[in-house]
């Protein structure tokens, strides 16, 4: 009896975080270049349970669990026509680079960036955006008109500025989620490579891949199993209440 709370209580638990993933996704569905995060569940041994039968023998069996993996689909959103002068989208494979204020190497897919007081080219948190040699993109003052080339070349006044740094990383299952993109982690570090022919438009922006009606659909479903396990484990309590009334009553 008391196992199948558990149960129930188990799965309640993988709803719940099913329920935040999907919340997520649906606040950020509008955030250019966002990897919808997706939640699978798998079973895991949760120990053994001991039971005496009639004739005094303990028999033991196994007990199964559900344990949430987080994981986020990296298929590309569709790309858009901005016409912005700092906006850039990726077709294909790869990563624009950026590096955070302590230094640490962050990787999106948002292409949207701006220029900061001192005309370095950063990224909406203000991220530095890196060229092919993981320098700082500067702008040169009233030197002319900001230009790209599809294969990341920045020119201003017909003057070559750098190259976007597009990076590409063996494992992207292994990248962490990180405040303005992914970082890799420290046993990947060696696994990133650039991307020698990179396809990117400018003036355009890739949108999320998030479909918000789908989020929606998976929201609903949530909701009703929630209520069903809810109403599960209320039928379990109750029918325990009246077994201990039946014997308490003898």
């Amino acid at each position: 009896m008391l196992n199948g709370v558990y149960q129930n209580a188990a799965a309640m638990t993988g709803l719940e975080n099913w329920n935040n993933s999907i919340a997520q996704n649906i606040s950020q569905s509008s955030t250019p270049g966002y990897k919808k995060g997706m939640l699978s569940f798998e079973g895991v041994e949760a120990g053994k349970v001991g039971v005496r039968n009639d004739f005094g023998n303990i028999l033991e069996h196994a007990t199964i669990q559900t344990r949430g993996v987080d994981t986020v689909d990296f298929s590309s959103g569709s790309i858009v026509t901005t016409n912005g002068d700092f906006d850039f989208a990726l077709e294909g494979e790869g990563f624009f680079e950026l590096r955070a204020g302590d230094g640490q190497l962050v990787y999106t897919r948002d292409g949207q960036f701006k220029v900061n007081d001192e005309g370095e080219l950063v990224s909406k948190q203000g991220f530095h955006v890196m060229d092919d040699t993981r320098n700082v993109i500067k702008l040169r003052a009233g030197e002319g008109k900001f230009s790209a080339a599809s294969d990341g070349t920045l020119t201003q006044g017909e003057v070559p500025l750098a190259q976007l740094s597009i990076r590409d990383i063996e494992r992207p299952e292994n990248l962490v989620r990180s405040h303005g993109g992914f970082v890799v982690g420290s046993n990947d570090t060696g696994r990133i490579r650039q991307v020698e022919d990179p396809v990117i438009r400018h003036g355009s922006l890739e949108q999320s891949n998030v479909s918000s009606t789908t989020e929606m659909i998976n929201l609903i479903n949530v909701s009703r199993s929630f209520q069903i396990n809810q109403k599960v484990i209320q039928q379990h309590d109750d029918v325990l209440g009246k077994a201990i009334q039946s014997l308490g009553g003898h």
